[in-house]
């Protein structure tokens, strides 16, 4: 088809016109458009928002006559922060432009997270520009300025002073050291008066194990980069437990394929769900939560006769009811554990005191304390205490509370019994809240004190003791806002900006614990640029290892149940509620299921046949609670490989209000679909299936009862195929598997550590010579053994290069947008089922089929190696994407509206945004090649290796992407591509992908799986 045919054929099309209106026929079945969506999802402009009667005095801006040399308008400033999505602490850099910050990207200089990002710290972006957060305080729902609030709350709490009334404050896990400080400053005031925390994913049952067996209550700092043998029982520390971003980054250190000969930490996950911790396992078995105590205490009986410890007994005592295979698997596991001494590490993440005891038994005997582990500098991430929450719980419900303080959390949504818990709040004479949004708790308050967004506002973390982060603001606040800090201060008539807050209790607190500085501001100087302060850990006691306190839990183990056993747990791209009103989390594919816009009921393939139900059909789960009442949430199900039979698993953290914005949008022309969940929210919040159990949160019960309902339900999955392996029987001669993926083992490998890489054979082709190229040739390498599949990478291009959203619709017509994806693939069946990630993106061929088909060249080829999309010239006959082997390139449906003016902020003014009917693939981030080559150019050099790195790159965690010239042949990706473990995907199609892949790494020899099934 030519140009004019093509223009021709698009403008007989029935299309959308400039303003969103619809000119197809009214039962026309297609989504709704962009602006729609976003207008409904209230990222849109809020006149109100910069109108507000509170709002900060206008202030005139005048341009300077000579420019002050510290920032030039349309270059990037970057600022050192710490990230504020979770409660990890990751090190960032924020890059801002023109005022603005654009971008985050991980803080290579770091000492936790050394430069990585994960999916949601990337996406915390998008909450600052969120026109549906909280502007302005509020008392009784009516908006009102911050001095009528502090009068008021200041009022009654002179009155519950006078009167000795219980004061409580609740929070989730508070960093900061500073507004810890103020905190007690302001609780010190009243005779009554106590600090609540809790996590909305609890880790309390691990500190308090720590508790009984050191005698202090610590969240161990774990060392993953030291440990050769690595034994996790159902934590996921890969994506989700405590601190991933850190974990990732020792782990890969612990696998780095180095030495002679080769070394490869072993990896060993025992769990009841495919966690992706699982998917990265060397061995992995499956378990029933139920059995995991079990499985714990056979291994320390063996652990501990072998070291002459505690006498346990007969250590096969404890395995009562576990599979002979799990059993014989545990024996191998304590020799290889015993071997590795020192240099080993056992995790749990059970919501369960016994088990973490024993966990901490086994590492006790290894000798990790000290070592991999470190209770001397504990991690101060999550310090959520279940049994204070149940007391305080109680006391909320026995109206013993005079005044209650709710910051930064929602406990109505998070907890079980919510509405319960939601009656007793608006039994309480004073209650504050000091939320970011209106959320479940925020609404019941009679006054609410907004706190701005992480990016807004001066501010401090110490995620591990001894490591002090900085917050600083990169822009003006956008709202009539106060940080946590700020009120504390005022509460306590201190009033001051939190700036001179923050510098005052550093110079009396942190200063104080360094003897680098001398002086205070030169370490204060230095503490904002580098974004963190390395210190003296806070001095702590803890005893020598309590034997005693191991006795009941052996004695506790065994005994398991042949019933549905509930397992609750986060997603890697919704770890909490917090996170629902992020669209850009919402349309994230699950690194494992691959299902975006949802959460589900998990089963294994053969229990869903046992039930008779098919993925998409719904379920009822019902369970008891302390009450004697049912709780009872509608689910669709997914069939999940990989997965025990027993076990029903479901995500948390869907079903907020806060997803509300997302739900049944579109023109007035499309009808409207039911949707599941109450009142129309994304997914349902799993919350209530949530049970108490001796003092803490339990993730797992086995009094669920499961029931097939007659409903349906769509889930928009991103990947229907799971498996690239053809059997023989089905295939063609020499067909039998495509080599996408390629796997060795570490055996293997050592024997070829020096040799050259395998290439497929060039065949005879009608292309002519390869392209010639002068300068620089642009190629990348990924090491799918080093890629976990956590999915940063994915939303760092989304906000890059101003990737759009699409909504669920458009991901059930297989229209998401996403540059980049994250392939994932099973092999093998059942215990011996494996898993392997893949980054897919453009592959900038040497020879590309999309090149030779477009009609209009608006796809052409750079003389630096980069597929180049022109978008002016792209008429959308998706001739390209139809003859692209990899299906990379992503066809813009919509005109997707840019008229909010605050979500607009977001955007990166150095790519295009697209309009509709074009195509749209990865650019290498040519942006950033373009930003560098300038950069070199101005120093008079040539740009270096290392100079600048992609978007996806520099978010990787793992350091899974090397990017850079291939014509340096001492540049990383040059070497990397002469690895021996180095391939490309579809090689034999002779089109010269610039992209190539190193095969992935079983450290799993045959004699363990000889020995676990012997």
């Amino acid at each position: 088809m030519s140009e004019p045919q093509a223009r021709r054929y698009l403008k007989s099309l029935p299309l959308r016109d400039a303003n969103g209106s619809s000119e197809l026929p009214a039962d026309a079945e297609y989504g709704p458009d962009r602006r729609s969506f976003l207008k409904a999802a209230g990222f849109t402009f809020a006149g109100a928002f910069l109108a507000g009667c509170h709002r900060a005095p206008t202030e005139e801006a005048i341009a300077p006559l000579v420019q002050s040399g510290q920032t030039v308008p349309g270059t990037a400033s970057y600022y050192a922060s710490t990230c504020g999505a979770c409660t990890a602490g990751c090190g960032l850099l924020a890059k801002t432009r023109d005022g603005r910050p654009i971008k985050l990207e991980g803080n290579p200089d770091h000492p936790l997270s050394a430069g990585g990002l994960c999916a949601a710290g990337q996406a915390s972006l998008l909450g600052l520009y969120d026109s549906l957060r909280l502007q302005y305080p509020l008392h009784q729902g009516r908006e009102v300025p911050w001095d009528e609030v502090d009068r008021g709350i200041r009022g009654q709490l002179d009155s519950i002073r006078r009167q000795g009334g219980a004061v409580r404050v609740l929070s989730g896990t508070i960093t900061s050291p500073t507004t810890r400080e103020f905190l007690q400053r302001f609780l010190s005031g009243f005779n009554d008066a106590r600090h609540v925390t809790y996590d909305p994913v609890s880790c309390s049952a691990v500190l308090d194990a720590h508790e009984r067996t050191h005698g202090v209550r610590v969240l161990p700092h774990y060392r993953f980069a030291g440990a050769e043998v690595i034994a996790s029982f159902d934590a996921d520390f890969l994506g989700t437990w405590i601190s991933p971003v850190e974990y990732a980054r020792g782990y890969r250190e612990g696998r780095q394929l180095t030495g002679n000969p080769l070394h490869s930490s072993y990896h060993v996950q025992l769990e009841s769900r495919l966690s992706l911790s699982g998917s990265k396992a060397d061995q992995r078995v499956c378990l029933a939560p139920d059995e995991m105590r079990a499985a714990l205490a056979h291994l320390a009986g063996r652990l501990a006769r072998q070291a002459g410890v505690l006498d346990a007994g007969d250590p096969r005592s404890a395995a009562n009811g576990l599979p002979a295979g799990v059993v014989s698997f545990c024996d191998v596991l304590a020799k290889q554990l015993w071997q590795a001494r020192g240099h080993s590490l056992v995790l749990c993440g059970l919501q369960d005191v016994p088990s973490q005891v024993l966990c901490n038994f086994i590492n006790h005997l290894l000798d990790n304390y000290g070592a991999t582990l470190d209770v001397e500098r504990p991690s101060l991430q999550r310090q959520g205490n279940d049994r204070d929450l149940e007391v305080l719980i109680g006391e909320l419900n026995a109206r013993k509370v005079a005044a209650l303080f709710i910051l930064d959390s929602n406990p109505v949504y998070d907890l079980p019994e919510g509405e319960k818990l939601a009656k007793s709040l608006g039994q309480v004479p004073l209650f504050v809240c000091s939320n970011e949004r209106p959320d479940e708790t925020a609404r019941l308050a009679q006054f609410v004190c907004p706190h701005p967004h992480y990016l807004e506002s001066w501010s401090d973390a110490e995620p591990v003791s001894g490591i002090v982060g900085l917050r600083q603001p990169t822009i003006p606040r956008l709202g009539d806002t106060r940080s946590v800090l700020e009120s504390l201060a005022a509460w306590t008539g201190n009033a001051k900006p939190a700036y001179d807050l923050l510098r005052a209790n550093w110079q009396a607190q942190v200063f104080p614990r360094q003897s680098k500085e001398r002086n205070f501001d030169a370490f204060w100087d230095q503490a904002v640029h580098n974004g963190y302060a390395q210190v003296i850990p806070a001095k702590l006691s803890a005893k020598p290892f309590d034997l005693a306190a191991v006795r009941p839990a052996l004695q506790a183990a065994g005994g398991t149940d042949s019933g549905t056993i509930l397992v609750l747990y986060p997603k890697v791209g919704i770890p909490d509620g917090s996170h629902a009103y992020n669209p850009w989390l919402q349309e994230l594919p699950d690194p494992i299921s691959k299902v975006t816009w949802d959460n589900y009921a998990c089963l294994s393939p053969e229990a869903a046949t046992k039930m008779g139900v098919a993925e998409g059909d719904v379920v009822s789960l019902e369970v008891p609670n302390r009450e004697g009442k049912t709780g009872l949430v509608e689910l669709p199900v997914f069939i999940q490989p990989g997965q025990h039979d027993r076990v029903v698993a479901v995500a948390l953290g869907y079903g907020s209000i806060a997803s509300k914005r997302f739900a049944q949008v579109g023109p007035e022309w499309l009808e409207a679909k039911p949707t599941l969940g109450e009142n129309g929210l994304v997914g349902s919040n799993a919350a209530p299936l949530l049970a108490w159990k001796g003092g803490t949160l339990q993730y797992a019960r086995a009094d669920v009862k499961l029931t097939k309902t007659n409903a349906k339900h769509t889930l928009a999955s991103t990947q229907t195929h799971n498996a690239i392996t053809v059997p023989r029987h089905l295939a063609p001669p020499g067909l039998e598997r495509r080599p996408i993926i390629e796997e060795t083992t570490l055996a293997a490998l050592a024997g070829h550590a020096a040799g050259d890489p395998a290439h497929a054979e060039k065949q005879p082709d009608l292309w002519p010579a390869d392209h010639a190229y002068t300068g620089h040739r642009w190629g990348m390498v990924i090491d799918l053994n080093a890629c976990t599949g956590c999915s940063a990478c994915v939303i760092a291009c989304q906000a890059e290069n101003n990737v759009p959203v699409v909504g669920k619709d458009e991901v059930t017509r297989q229209r998401e947008m996403h540059w980049l994806r994250i392939d994932r693939y099973y092999s093998g069946i059942g215990a011996e089922m494996q898993v392997a990630h893949q980054p897919m993106l453009c592959q900038h061929c040497e020879h590309a089929p999309c090149e030779t088909v477009c009609p209009v060249l608006a796809t052409v080829h750079s003389d630096e190696g980069l597929n180049e999309q022109v978008y002016n010239r792209c008429v959308g006959t998706r001739y390209c994407a139809n003859n692209c082997p990899y299906k990379v390139r992503r066809f813009n449906w919509f005109a997707y509206a840019h008229n909010d003016q605050l979500q607009n902020l977001s955007l990166n003014p150095d790519v295009t945004v697209r309009s509709r009917g074009v195509m749209e693939k990865c650019t290498f981030c040519v942006q950033r090649v373009q930003e560098a080559k300038i950069e070199a150019k101005q120093r008079g050099e040539p740009v270096h290796d290392g100079d600048f790195q992609t978007a996806c790159q520099q978010s990787c965690p793992a350091q899974a992407i090397v990017f850079g010239d291939m014509n340096d042949p001492t540049s990383h990706v040059a070497r990397q591509r002469k690895d021996a473990r180095h391939y490309q995907v579809l090689a034999e199609l002779n089109i010269g992908p610039s992209v190539g892949y190193l095969k992935v790494v079983r450290n799993r020899a045959e004699s363990q799986k000889e020995q676990q099934h012997g």
